[in-house]
């Protein structure tokens, strides 16, 4: 590990940066196979490249969020830094297709193929966030 990383460093915080790589160049090749991937599929593997970033910058800031939907992750960055109204927009509207952490209230809404862009550069956007933060830590 580089030692210019912060002291407070949760460890492995460079697995979960590599996890949101991945997922995010998955996501993206996606887009070229839609007899395998619908868009729900690229939606769900975007939101895991989003979660990925996320957990890599806080585990990296020695943080770690209260629970893992967009929401949640939305409002621990938001304590950090200003968010991109269009990122907020788009994390909530992942938030709202998969609610998936409630017993009572679960949720699993199909995406539409019109929706694909906006997960794309969601997953972009918190790439270029985490990006900025670890570099080539």
């Amino acid at each position: 590990m580089n030692n210019d990383i912060t002291e407070q460093a949760i460890e492995d915080w460079d697995k979960m940066y590599e996890a949101g790589k991945q997922y995010r160049a998955t996501a993206h090749k996606a887009v070229d196979r839609p007899a395998v991937f619908t868009p729900s599929i690229i939606r769900n593997v975007a939101a895991m490249g989003i979660e990925s970033y996320f957990m890599a910058f806080f585990m990296y800031q020695g943080i770690l969020p209260r629970n893992h939907t967009m929401q949640d992750l939305l409002a621990d960055a938001k304590k950090l830094f200003s968010v991109d109204p269009e990122l907020e927009h788009i994390l909530l509207k992942i938030d709202d297709q998969m609610q998936l952490c409630s017993l009572e209230n679960f949720k699993l809404t199909d995406a539409v193929s019109e929706d694909i862009p906006e997960f794309l550069k969601a997953v972009d956007m918190v790439a270029a966030i985490a990006g900025s933060e670890i570099g080539n830590a």
